[in-house]
């Protein structure tokens, strides 16, 4: 659904009115689609995101991750944690049936530890693997993707987003391609979460197998 309001300016202003009202959240949309939003080229939408786009902004990420910290010394619930995971993470991340392959394998991703889970999930820019960058393409007929590059050839690109949606663009088709430099990953993602939610979220996904 994102995809489809992101890609022309008319529908831009329809996911901000939804956003306004309540009726999709803000944490739904990456860093990316935000500030794709809050620089766009029509300076309605753009008027519009930086009205609308506020909560969860204003708070460095460094401090929301210091907030965050004692989640790691609390007793944790794995079970709590997959239904915060199917809730918040499923769209980008695949467990066993459920999920879509977007963002790092889980498996690889608990290796670094808890502590570290925590950073990436809180502050999912500072660090972002080149595979995982997004890209942002405008085409000649006035279509906004944004997405990771999974498939690059002389002719196509093939961009991936959330719920495993996969848009192929001829590269006759390119009007900018830019590597927008941050995960799709959604900053704000702990809006409406306490401690023990990511405690039991942390748990849930050190015991992926």
């Amino acid at each position: 659904m994102l995809t489809i309001l992101l890609k022309r300016d008319d529908r831009c202003e329809v996911l901000l009115a939804a956003i306004s009202a309540g009726t999709i959240k803000r944490a739904e949309l990456s860093t990316t689609q935000i500030n794709f939003l809050r620089d766009h080229p029509n300076p309605r939408v753009r008027d519009k995101a930086e009205q609308t786009i506020r909560t969860g902004l204003t708070t460095p990420r460094a401090e929301v991750v210091n907030t965050f910290m004692p989640a790691l010394e609390l007793k944790s619930d794995p079970a709590k944690g997959k239904k915060t995971f199917l809730d918040r993470c499923a769209s980008c991340h695949r467990f066993g049936n459920d999920g879509f392959v977007l963002g790092p394998d889980l498996v690889t991703v608990k290796n670094s530890g808890k502590e570290k889970l925590l950073v990436n999930i809180l502050d999912p820019n500072r660090e972002v693997a080149s595979q995982y960058s997004a890209y942002l393409v405008e085409t000649k007929d006035s279509d906004s993707i944004v997405g990771i590059i999974v498939n690059d050839t002389a002719t196509s690109i093939t961009l991936r987003q959330a719920y495993g949606v996969e848009t192929v663009v001829f590269r006759n088709n390119i009007k900018k391609l830019k590597n927008q430099g941050q995960s799709l990953m959604p900053e704000g993602l702990e809006e409406g979460l306490k401690a023990q939610d990511l405690a039991d979220l942390l748990e849930f996904i050190s015991t992926v197998q």
